[in-house]
């Protein structure tokens, strides 16, 4: 079917179910996969299900099915592993094959299933597709513990919240009021686990974990933002800890893993005035504006270079600046005229133009490592400045303003007031207080 005919989910569904079917046959002709099972009547639960069976799949026709689903279904489905979608068209096929069954059980079936089911049986099926959670999934919710923020004002938006922890309450949660619950540790509803401290909640709504990933990518992305350089890149010591819980109308999963984000020295704070661009980011990550879509990339991009060490996290800084700026036919000049233009009004052209230039020299194989850059040296030596921290400082620079229209603001330089604060807090001399060492 010619990809401009598709105009709508049903004809979208008829004919993946045409391609699923035209990638099954019930014997086996070599090199196929084959998924052997118990079916019974649409929605049976798993010990109702009574009539044993096995397919096969032939491994082209079923990536070829997936593909197309995977690029006229939902948008969410282009968010994910194709892999994972294989799988669920598969589970699909469990669940709803008694009308297949009917017509292919205890018949000597040749070739594959899509001349042997009637449009009868397929339009059948096909009504369910549109219906089931590939195509209509459930909104989930995704709640991440954050260490190292606080929330001194909630945001509660339609895509994602941060919450503090005594806002998560089982009303919020739609949950009964008998079901345990402890919203100050982790994990939240299994009294019996190890119990970790929460400072704050991100709560991440989608229609699947995968794509709760990528959304949690970008909302702590545009986070890191808000932060200074030196504040962003200032780790300690600190016990911090990730993990996660999904909640959906049937049932809830949990498990520890990765710190969302890294162990910062003073923590990323969610004020007031932040809701204006919260609410903006919460508008693109639903979004399928090209330039929202880009957007939410160039934001992952940032987020994965946070926790690393300056030399490695400047291959996914250019990363994100290519995924807004990028012009296949300008390369590293796009990138130059749009630093200039955007974030970079006090460095001279040919200062942008040799910090660009250290771009193509890491890019393109000419150094694993930036500091081996003849470039990066030079850079040193005419401007005195470390060329990982200024296009670092560029790069929040032009995101503020270009995906943000500069509602998002970077926070005050607080050096002083922290020094202040700790010098006010020593013992002091003077008063007898001894000295330490």
């Amino acid at each position: 079917m010619d990809p401009d005919q598709i105009a709508t989910t049903e004809a979208i569904c008829r004919e993946a179910i045409e391609r699923l079917l035209r990638s099954i046959s019930m014997k086996d002709s070599g090199g196929g996969l084959s998924s052997s099972f118990f079916f019974g009547h649409i929605g049976a639960r798993l010990f109702e299900r009574r009539m044993g069976t096995e397919i096969f799949y032939d491994s082209k026709a079923l990536t070829e099915a997936t593909l197309f689903v995977r690029q006229h279904g939902p948008a969410h489905l282009r968010q994910m592993d194709v892999r994972a979608i294989q799988s669920l068209l598969q589970n699909f096929v469990i669940d709803h094959f008694w009308p297949i069954g009917e017509q292919v059980m205890f018949n000597d079936v040749q070739g594959d299933l899509a001349d042997a089911v009637s449009w009868r049986v397929k339009n059948v099926l096909a009504g369910h597709l549109a219906a089931s959670s590939i195509f209509t999934p459930e909104t989930g919710l995704t709640l991440y513990p954050l260490v190292p923020v606080v929330v001194q004002e909630d945001f509660d938006g339609a895509v994602f919240s941060f919450l503090r922890p005594a806002s998560l309450t089982h009303s919020w949660l739609g949950i009964h009021p008998s079901n345990p619950l402890s919203p100050d540790h982790f994990s939240c509803i299994s009294p019996d686990r190890k119990r970790e401290l929460v400072t704050a909640w991100l709560g991440v709504r989608a229609p699947n974990f995968e794509v709760a990933e990528k959304r949690k990518a970008a909302i702590l992305g545009a986070l890191a933002l808000t932060l200074p350089r030196h504040e962003r890149k200032l780790f300690s010591g600190r016990h911090n800890f990730g993990g996660r819980c999904t909640f959906s109308s049937s049932d809830s999963t949990e498990s520890f893993g990765d710190p969302p984000l890294p162990s910062l020295m003073h923590d990323a704070t969610i004020e007031g005035h932040d809701h204006a661009w919260l609410h903006r980011l919460g508008e693109k990550l639903t979004s399928e504006d090209g330039t929202d879509v880009k957007h939410c990339r160039a934001l992952e991009y940032f987020y994965r270079a946070w926790p690393l060490k300056p030399n490695e996290s400047f291959s996914h800084i250019f990363m994100a600046m290519d995924s807004i700026f990028g012009d296949a036919s300008r390369a590293t000049q796009a990138i130059i005229d749009a630093a200039a233009k955007h974030g970079a009004d006090t460095f001279p052209y040919e200062r942008l133009r040799l910090l660009l230039s250290l771009r193509a020299t890491v890019i393109h194989g000419g150094a694993p490592d930036v500091h081996d850059s003849g470039k990066y040296h030079k850079y040193y030596a005419d401007y005195g400045e470390d060329p990982i921290v200024d296009i670092e400082k560029i790069t929040a620079q032009c995101f503020r303003a270009v995906i943000f229209d500069e509602v998002l603001q970077e926070r005050p330089d607080r050096r002083e007031e922290i020094r202040a604060a700790a010098l006010a807090s020593r013992p002091s001399r003077e008063n007898g207080a001894p000295e330490t060492r």
